[in-house]
């Protein structure tokens, strides 16, 4: 009898540490979505020009489509970092109804963006359990949630390339129909719905506030404000299976010997 429950508390020493860490062996992740994009800048808008991150500004008409690609890192249960890149062009244009519908100026702009990102998890994914928990009637439980929800910022560098159109070029404006490069910070948040052990589903929205002026080609001289855009994505999320030292298994050279 004292053999047993000797041999059962070995046993469960060792399990217990392995489980905790399970987060460990889950560190990468691929991310592939698609999404909207839509640009805020001097063309269009709602009349009322003070709306909370222009959110009054994005319309039905002045949303077009975002291709989303992206690795992320977990840190530890609760932060990550990721890499993310982004296609995505957006309409802007004085339509009727705008606070410049008199100008009647359209723009169609292409967005590549690259950019650094930190997550914060409000809910992680990963459960952080003590050893008691670790266990039901039916044995050891798995150590994730059913849902991740996070906050992101970071830092973005974005190559645009925008087309106007415009009926009645007025002296004081300035044009810039060519390819522009600019920096950009991200704000935003997302969830993830798990799936299973390797799958998730997620979304994502986020505001970028750019350095340029130009992302429409367009800077009106009673501008006050650098352009921003917004980028939503579905994304399909996938775990990629790494060793204990955080390297994807089939980079890790170690593991391939205990393998072979």
């Amino acid at each position: 009898m004292l053999k047993r429950v000797g041999t059962a508390i070995f046993v469960l020493l060792l399990v217990i540490p392995a489980t905790a860490q399970q987060w460990k062996l889950k560190r990468i992740e691929g991310v592939l979505g698609i999404g909207t994009t839509n640009v805020y800048s001097d063309l269009g808008g709602a009349p009322n020009a003070s709306s909370l991150l222009f959110i009054k500004d994005i319309t039905f008409r002045s949303t077009r489509p975002s291709i989303y690609g992206g690795i992320r890192y977990r840190v530890n249960p609760r932060t990550s970092v990721k890499t993310s890149f982004i296609y995505g062009f957006s309409k802007t244009s004085d339509f009727e109804g705008s606070r410049n519908e008199a100008r009647s100026f359209s723009s169609v702009t292409q967005l590549f963006e690259l950019s650094a990102n930190y997550e914060y998890y409000l809910i992680p994914e990963f459960k952080i359990m003590r050893s008691a928990a670790m266990f039901n009637r039916r044995g050891m439980i798995n150590d994730y949630s059913r849902l991740g929800l996070y906050v992101f910022t970071g830092l973005a560098g974005t190559m645009f390339w925008p087309e106007l159109d415009l009926p009645d070029a007025r002296p004081g404006d300035e044009y810039r129909d060519k390819m522009g490069i600019t920096g950009a910070v991200p704000v935003g948040a997302g969830f993830k719905v798990i799936i299973s052990d390797k799958w998730m589903l997620g979304y994502e929205i986020g505001y970028r506030q750019s350095f340029s002026d130009f992302l429409d080609g367009f800077k009106s001289p009673w501008s006050k404000r650098w352009d921003g855009y917004w980028i939503s994505s579905i994304n399909l999320v996938f775990r990629i299976p790494t060793s204990r030292r955080g390297i994807p298994i089939f980079l890790d050279s170690s593991w391939k010997r205990a393998r072979f």
